[in-house]
């Protein structure tokens, strides 16, 4: 596990995107707890955290938000955000299909792509951590 503050930030913020974006989904689809933009909020919320959380520890850390973005931090991270630019293509697609056969209204699916587009580049890096290809 990083010892690096930057790097437990990082990992930390990842998993909340990801574990709030899950239970938002699960929420949804069970139809129990609070609306869907109550949701988004929640989400939004601890994503522009996040953000300012990371800001505050690089202006803190600055060694540490150097050893943070080495060369395998830096691939890690592009591939991630690689990976949710044609995961939110693929889900687009998908849903382009449902709105298009009328299994799905337009708004709605517009809506979902938020998400999507926000949990896909963390789950990633995620992945990337627990496989040791990242910190």
């Amino acid at each position: 596990m990083p010892v690096n503050p930057i790097s437990w930030a990082r990992l930390i913020g990842s998993a909340a995107i990801v574990v709030t974006t899950c239970a938002a989904f699960m929420a949804a689809t069970l139809s129990v707890g609070p609306s869907g933009l109550t949701w988004a909020f929640i989400i939004g919320g601890i994503a522009i955290g996040y953000a300012i959380l990371s800001v505050i520890l690089h202006l803190l850390y600055p060694d540490a938000a150097d050893a943070a973005w080495d060369e395998q931090n830096t691939h890690a991270h592009r591939n991630s955000l690689i990976f949710g630019f044609w995961a939110v293509l693929a889900v687009f697609l998908i849903f382009l299909g449902f709105c298009l056969t009328d299994r799905m209204d337009p708004a709605h699916a517009f809506y979902w792509l938020g998400p999507v587009l926000g949990v896909a580049p963390s789950a990633h890096y995620l992945s990337s951590i627990m496989r040791g290809r990242a910190e």
